[in-house]
Parts: structure tokens; C-alpha cells; sequence
């Protein structure tokens, strides 16, 4: 699998993530140390977690006790349900056991690329999935060894850490979008993420939204 070309088109579309996850370990990181989280805890969780969105959750409700850091990571973890179900389609036919490695590392980054790679008939998604995790993998734990490294005293928010989970999902969104159809579905789920940023609770805006934009995206006709 290591030598497919599909493996390394997978490290290749990769490296724009592990850039990008890379610098928000970084933040996840110092925010940690910040919280009060021992150095060792934060990089066991960016090893066995690997989610961005629960991991940064924890931090920010680290002080309110474990029932609303239960209630918020169920919410976020929802999204996964559709998530898994596409990929499981992708890959039918696949082992039992490939198919429990690839849910492993399921997250909306390397999600978004291998779906982008089913549409354009890539030979080997496994393959190609596996190398876009690797590098995603190792982005997140090495961006969080180097926050926990930094520790406090530094403001991510100063250099526009804030602004890096929009411009990477603009950047995974775009190839997919290809007709009418589909700008469509972009539409109605921007109008959905609006909606659920105004109307649900934090924990559960991403998992509502993401919802409404798979439900309306089974519906509406291809091209």
C-alpha cells in the first residue's frame, strides 16, 4: 500500500493539512497548558482523541465539570454517524478490520479529501485515505508537543489562529462543488449554519448543521 500512487496522492493532498492541523495543535496546545492541563494529558489526547473540535471543547469547558463536557462532545461526535456511513459505501467491500482503521482517524479534514478523491474515481481510497491521515496525524501531535512546548504567554488569537478552521474548510469544500446542484446544497447549509450559530446551543451547531446539509445533499438530483 505504501507504494500505490494512490498512497502517495494521498501524502500529497495531505501536506496542506498537516500544515494547517499542524498550527492549530499548536493552539490547542497552548490553550491547554493554559487551562491547567498537564503537559503529558494534552499530548496522550491529541495520540488517542485526534479531534480537534472535542479536544478544543474540553478545554473550553475544562472548569464546568464532566455532564456538559459529556453533553457537548456527544453533540459534536454526532456528525460522524453520516461521515461513517459515506465512507463505509466508499470502501464496501473492504475487511472489517480496514474498515475500523479507517473510522479511527474520521475527521472532517481527510474526510473531505477522500471524498473529493471518490468523485474524481481515485483507484485506491483506502490507501489514499490512510497516507491523508498520516500526514494529518502527525501535524496534530506534533503542533501539540510543540504548544505544550511554548506552554503560556502566548496569545494564539494574536496571530489569527482563530481564522484557520474556516479558510481549511473552504479549502476541502471547494473541489467538491461542481454543478448546479451542488452550490445548491452549499447554499442551503450556510443558510443551516447561520440558522443553528443563532438558535442551538455551541456543542451542537456543527452536528445540526452538518444534518441538514446531508439530508438536503440525499435529496437533491445529480448532474
Amino acid at each position: 500500500m505504501l507504494a500505490s500512487p494512490s498512497f502517495r496522492r494521498g501524502i500529497r493532498d495531505g501536506l496542506p493539512i498537516l500544515i494547517a492541523v499542524g498550527s492549530l495543535g499548536v493552539v490547542y496546545g497552548i490553550l491547554s497548558i493554559e487551562a491547567g492541563f498537564a503537559g503529558w494529558v494534552t499530548v496522550l489526547a491529541s495520540l488517542l482523541i485526534v479531534s480537534g473540535a472535542a479536544q478544543f471543547t474540553l478545554v473550553g469547558l475544562a472548569g464546568e465539570g464532566i455532564v456538559p463536557i459529556l453533553v457537548a462532545t456527544t453533540g459534536l461526535a454526532l456528525r460522524h454517524v453520516p461521515m461513517s456511513a459515506a465512507l463505509s459505501e466508499m470502501i464496501r467491500g473492504r475487511s472489517r478490520s480496514t474498515r475500523l482503521a479507517m473510522a479511527w482517524v474520521l475527521v472532517d479534514e481527510t474526510f473531505g479529501l477522500t471524498l473529493a478523491a471518490a468523485g474524481r474515481g481515485e483507484g485506491d481510497l483506502v490507501a489514499y485515505k490512510s497516507a491523508a491521515d498520516v500526514m494529518l496525524y502527525a501535524g496534530w501531535v506534533v503542533g501539540t508537543v510543540a504548544g505544550v512546548l511554548v506552554g503560556e504567554g502566548v496569545d494564539p488569537a494574536a496571530w489569527g489562529a482563530e481564522v484557520f478552521f474556516a479558510l481549511l474548510f473552504l479549502g476541502l469544500s471547494a473541489p467538491l462543488i461542481r454543478t448546479r446542484w451542488d452550490v445548491a446544497v452549499v447554499v442551503i447549509s450556510v443558510g443551516a449554519v447561520f440558522a443553528a450559530a443563532e438558535f442551538l446551543p455551541a456543542a451542537w451547531q456543527i452536528t445540526a448543521a452538518a444534518t441538514v446539509a446531508a439530508g438536503i445533499g440525499a435529496v437533491v438530483p445529480d448532474e
